[in-house]
This record gives structure tokens, C-alpha cells and sequence, in this order.
């Protein structure tokens, strides 16, 4: 009999270690490579800088809900968009579409990926799709990571990492990312990932299960995960960080923030190539509980989209800041309607300067507008809601 309690005891304490383990090897960070930096482009002149031209399309609604885009530059300097689109967000139906454009000009759409391709590539249950995050790599191949759901909602996600030789017509491989040795769950990803100097990446990521925080994932050329880096947050839950590097050893991280008590643009900045991550003030721009857009321009401006309302996703804004985030500028409202959504924005920029914006409109299809750096400081709009952060 004290065999069996014993037995028992030591069951219950083993069970514990594991899950206490489990638990807290997703905030332990592997050792990163010495002197990481960021593959940072000095300003330069454009020749699309003073253009005023604006201009907008929808892209087909192959189905009653579209979400959560995400836009890059091809090689050929076209534009490729990929966003998620089913019944509903969650449902089993839920593909990834995707749509080439080029001059604005649409010339192609397609499903690009259902969850029974991708259950099929990585051997893995797989109940819905979310967030496509599409860039190009060094080799002009066509990259997306993609947030898979097996059990659960979203705090049973992983991150999957795929790669197109055809432009995301078909998928040559797909891996799921580890984040963690043991459980590997609620890790997701929105925005896009940033080059660094030695061919590897850096993937802006975050957790959802227990407590809300943003990630940094360093990730080898090929996409395996060398390291992750956990963002610091302000009290309550801080996720869906978007990254510009501001020198070859700074960045700069906007983060949503998933309280409508603290509904203001969190910021974390990194001076070491992203190894850490420091907190610093929230940004005076209200913006509750909706993703955001961030990207340094060639000429060094960085641009923001975000839903500055005190409430809701009705209006969709532009900022922009030229002393590296330090204060913003509104520039124009993009949309406005408090009946309606516009929202999780998507920033590219083509090698003439040209600048696209993709976004969700009204959760029935996905707009795609252009623009040029002329147009973007003709802007003068207020903010419907500016405050001050915590």
C-alpha cells in the first residue's frame, strides 16, 4: 500500500515538473549569434518620391469573409497579396487566396493553400488557417508563413513556414516552426519579417495562451528557428509586434495592445540586432485592440496604419515619423465609417518608391491601394482620437 502512495506521490510530482517545464520553456531563449545585425539600407532618392498619385481595387470575394492581408513585391515588380477567406474566421473552410497585380492591374487569383494541403505537407491535424505573412527571399522565391489551428482557437495555434519556386502557385516544402520542445502551442504571426546582414531573418511573432506578448523569432536562411526572444509589455496583453530596423543594430517594435483599458500602440526597441527587447512609452495614438502596419520608407520616414478610434476598427489612418518613432504625424484617413471595418493593414514598398497599402474592408474582401510619397505628406488629417499613452 505505501508502495502504491508513493508510487503515486512521486507520479504527481513528476506530472508537475514536465508541466512547469513545458511552461516555461517557451520563454527560455537559445544563444543567439555574436554581433547580429540588420540588413539596413541607408535613406536614398526615389524616383516615384513626389508623386501625388492614389489609387485603389478590390480584390474578388471568392467568399462571404476575407481577413487579415498581407502584400510583397515580386522580383518582377509586381505585387503579390495573400490574405484568409471562408464562412467565418476559425471555420473549417477557412483557404489561403492570394492575387497578383501589376500597374494595378489585376492579373491573376487563386487558392493558394487549404488546411487539408497543408495537414498533408506536415503530417499534422490541422481544423484552420489564419494570417498569411508572404515575402520574397535572397533566391526571389516566394516565402509565407501561415498560422495553423489543430485544437482549439487561436491559443492552440503553431506557425508554419512554406516556400513557392512559382510565385505561390504550389508549395515545394512546408515545415511547422518550434518555438518550444515540449507543447509548441499558441504561437502566431501577423506582420512581416525583417532581413539581417547574414542571410538570416527575423520573424516578429507572438503568444496568445495564459498571457498575451510579443516575440522575436531568429530564424536560419532555410527558416529553422535559432533562437526566440520574448518582447517586454505594459500591463495587460501586448501582441502582434511590427518591426522597422532604424540602423543596422536598432529597431524599433509597434505592438496592438489586447485591452480596451490601455488602447494605445506599445513600443519595444532593440539595440542589439534584436537579442533584446526593451520597453519604452506608448505611442499618443489610440488604437484598441487592432493589428497595425509599420514600414521604413527608402527615404528613412517610417509609415504607420492604424485604427485611431476610441473604439471599434471605423477608421483607418496613416502616420508617419522622420526622427525614428520619437513623435508622429497624422497623415490621411484612409477610411471612415464607425458602422464599418477597416482593418489589419499591410505595408510593401516597390523599388520606385510607389507605396501599397492592404487592409480588410468591412470583413467582405481585401482593398489594395497605391500610392506615392507626395500624396502620403499632402496629408494633414487629425487623428479622431489622440491621447496620451501609458
Amino acid at each position: 500500500m505505501r508502495a502504491l502512495i508513493s508510487f503515486r506521490v512521486w507520479f504527481r510530482v513528476v506530472a508537475v515538473v514536465i508541466f512547469l517545464g513545458a511552461w516555461l520553456a517557451a520563454f527560455i531563449v537559445a544563444p543567439r549569434p555574436r554581433e547580429v545585425r540588420f540588413a539596413f539600407n541607408p535613406p536614398r532618392a526615389m524616383a516615384n518620391a513626389d508623386s501625388v498619385r492614389f489609387a485603389s481595387i478590390d480584390l474578388p470575394r471568392p467568399t462571404p469573409s476575407a481577413h487579415a492581408s498581407s502584400v510583397t513585391v515580386l522580383p518582377d515588380g509586381g505585387l503579390l497579396v495573400a490574405w484568409f477567406a471562408g464562412a467565418r474566421e476559425g471555420s473549417s473552410d477557412v483557404a489561403i487566396e492570394m492575387a497578383r497585380l501589376r500597374d494595378g492591374t489585376l492579373e491573376a487569383t487563386w487558392t493558394s493553400l487549404t488546411r487539408e494541403q497543408l495537414q498533408g505537407m506536415v503530417q499534422r491535424v490541422i481544423r484552420s488557417l489564419g494570417n498569411p505573412v508572404v515575402w520574397v527571399d535572397a533566391l526571389g522565391r516566394v516565402n509565407m508563413h501561415v498560422v495553423s489551428v489543430s485544437y482549439g482557437g487561436w491559443s492552440g495555434s503553431a506557425i508554419n513556414h512554406l516556400v513557392s519556386a512559382d510565385g505561390g502557385a504550389s508549395w515545394v516544402s512546408a515545415r511547422r516552426l518550434v518555438v518550444s520542445p515540449f507543447f509548441n502551442l499558441s504561437t502566431l504571426v501577423r506582420t512581416q519579417p525583417i532581413a539581417l546582414a547574414d542571410g538570416s531573418w527575423g520573424l516578429p511573432a507572438y503568444h496568445e495562451f495564459i498571457e498575451k506578448h510579443g516575440l522575436w523569432l531568429h530564424l536560419r536562411a532555410d527558416g529553422a528557428v535559432l533562437s526566440a526572444e520574448r518582447m517586454q509589455k505594459y500591463e495587460g496583453g501586448w501582441l502582434q509586434p511590427a518591426v522597422a530596423a532604424l540602423s543596422p543594430r536598432t529597431a524599433i517594435a509597434l505592438l496592438r495592445s489586447a485591452s480596451r483599458s490601455t488602447p494605445f500602440i506599445g513600443v519595444n526597441r532593440s539595440d542589439d540586432g534584436g537579442a533584446t527587447w526593451l520597453l519604452r512609452r506608448a505611442l499618443d495614438i489610440q488604437n484598441p485592440d487592432a493589428s497595425i502596419a509599420l514600414l521604413r520608407l527608402s527615404d528613412g520616414t517610417l509609415l504607420l496604419a492604424a485604427n485611431p478610434t476610441r473604439s471599434g476598427r471605423g477608421t483607418l489612418q496613416l502616420f508617419t515619423s522622420t526622427d525614428d518613432g520619437e513623435s508622429w504625424t497624422a497623415s490621411h484617413v484612409v477610411e471612415h465609417d464607425d458602422s464599418g471595418e477597416f482593418s489589419y493593414p499591410c505595408l510593401a514598398e516597390s523599388s520606385d518608391g510607389s507605396i501599397h497599402l492592404t487592409y480588410t474592408w468591412r470583413r467582405q474582401g481585401i482593398r489594395l491601394c497605391s500610392f506615392g510619397r507626395g500624396w502620403l505628406r499632402s496629408g494633414g488629417s487629425m487623428a479622431p482620437a489622440i491621447g496620451g499613452g501609458p
